[in-house]
């Protein structure tokens, strides 16, 4: 997992989420959806994707204040065919709205044996492994796409077309486990190098470049990131875009409203959840057990030169979230100077380091 080197100190996860709640709920969101925003954010950072964790928190709470994401939206579901549906996020908090798809992706799984569920009108929805893994506790494999404004390179092109666009799949295991696959498709996430820009310090080369086209090491900089092995990256989130952008009717790559742009003005993000019920095919049980036997078969594989083990996909996570709920968050300097001013304009208690 790429990480930025940068000075932090850890923050307890319970009182993090306490913060995140006051804040949300100083902006007006409702008890309940600040409560699973708060959650989502900080199981995020638990996980290790700091990314796309309780540092994003600002951002959300200047569209809040911008009204380009509303604080009480009102969304709604149309189911379209039998196992096909359709949720309108009236422009809302993305966590909440990509939860209510993959609620009713998951519904319509059980009834039918997949749901595929397709979204718009939603705005950053964070992390896709919460959603991917909700499924996952169902008994079901998840495949959870979202996308965002232009921020990456098509292969050969020196101007980015459509956004780091990830992928999502879980597999549910017999231990309370599942195999889970989180990824954007692009070399890393955007919001690591604005981890780096807000914690000023540099980024490796390899990962962004200027409005020129030109490597860049310097955060403040970067105008596009590089697809993840060139023309695979790149056609995957291309894929992804139509995936998200046409199935609902709504905006894609260079149409899509900027993220870090007008604060005012709604991003019309889409997104599209699918769940598969293993019943259909065999037991559930038997599909967990063979799941299992994956996970102890590639654990049991000699490690390469430097590797401790091999670990199944989602193993990093869960090792990175057994340690951090144990010890603590870490967390930028400055991006805890950010939390704190959101703190002190509400009135709300400062967050203290441990």
């Amino acid at each position: 997992m790429a990480k930025i080197d940068h000075a932090t100190v850890r923050v307890n996860a319970v009182e993090l989420l306490r913060f995140c709640q006051i804040i949300l709920g100083a902006q007006g969101v409702p008890e309940e959806q600040a409560c699973y925003v708060a959650w989502h954010l900080v199981e995020t950072n638990l996980r290790g994707t700091d990314s796309h964790g309780v540092a994003r928190l600002p951002h959300y709470v200047r569209r809040l204040k911008g009204e380009s994401i509303k604080a009480q939206p009102a969304i709604t579901y149309e189911q379209r065919a039998p196992s096909l549906g359709l949720v309108d996020g009236d422009n809302g908090l993305g966590h909440l709205v990509m939860r209510d798809a993959t609620e009713k992706a998951g519904d319509l799984a059980s009834q039918t044996g997949a749901g595929w569920v397709a979204v718009k009108n939603s705005s950053h929805c964070g992390a896709l492994a919460p959603y991917g893994l909700q499924l996952a506790e169902r008994g079901m494999i998840a495949f959870v796409f979202s996308h965002v404004d232009p921020m990456v390179l098509p292969h050969g092109s020196r101007v980015p077309f459509c956004g780091t666009n990830p992928i999502c799949i879980t597999a549910p295991s017999l231990n309370g486990c599942a195999m889970c696959l989180d990824m954007a498709t692009s070399v890393v996430p955007w919001n690591l190098i604005a981890n780096a820009a807000t914690e000023g310090v540099p980024i490796p080369s390899g990962w962004a470049v200027d409005r020129q086209g030109v490597d860049t090491k310097k955060p403040c900089e970067v105008h596009a990131l590089y697809p993840f092995a060139q023309h695979k990256g790149s056609g995957l989130g291309i894929l992804i875009d139509i995936l998200c952008s046409l199935l609902s009717g709504g905006p894609y790559g260079p149409d899509i409203p900027k993220m870090y742009g007008d604060m005012t003005e709604p991003r019309q993000l889409g997104g599209l959840v699918g769940a598969i019920h293993a019943e259909p095919f065999m037991e559930s049980s038997i599909f967990r057990a063979r799941v299992s036997e994956i996970m102890r078969r590639l654990s049991g594989l000699p490690p390469s030169q430097g590797t401790d083990r091999v670990r199944f996909p989602g193993e990093p996570e869960i090792e990175t979230k057994r340690i951090r709920s144990r010890d603590g968050i870490p967390m930028g300097i400055n991006v805890l100077a950010e939390l704190n001013e959101l703190a002190s304009q509400c009135g709300s208690q400062l967050l203290q380091p441990l």
